[in-house]
């Protein structure tokens, strides 16, 4: 993979079904995971040399389409996420959860 990438295209970041959850790639090569469930998000990874590009941004919208696909009216993380991760989720529409650690959003 290219290290020169400065932004990639969402429609080349799928999602497929992996070990513990869900493999992140980019124009087919491997490039990150989501550890969840549809509507339910544990942990993301990007690989570190490609963050910062929108592969996050268009994972977790990928990981939304699929929740809803698997008719979940809700995605929820557990934890606290990375600050550039917080305000993805900021962005996108989530709110921190009140009683828990984490961030939901209604879809």
């Amino acid at each position: 993979m290219e290290d020169d990438t400065t932004q990639v295209d969402p429609e080349d970041v799928t999602l497929i079904e992996a070990m513990l959850g869900y493999d992140i790639l980019l124009n087919g090569e491997r490039v990150g995971a989501i550890e969840g469930v549809p509507g339910k998000i544990e942990h993301i990874d990007v690989k570190l040399h490609l963050q910062d590009k929108g592969i996050g941004r268009a994972a977790f919208n990928e990981f939304i389409a699929l929740s809803q696909a698997h008719g979940v009216s809700e995605v929820t993380t557990n934890n606290v996420m990375h600050p550039a991760m917080e305000h993805i989720l900021e962005s996108e529409g989530f709110e921190e959860r009140s009683e828990e650690m984490g961030w939901t959003k209604e879809i």
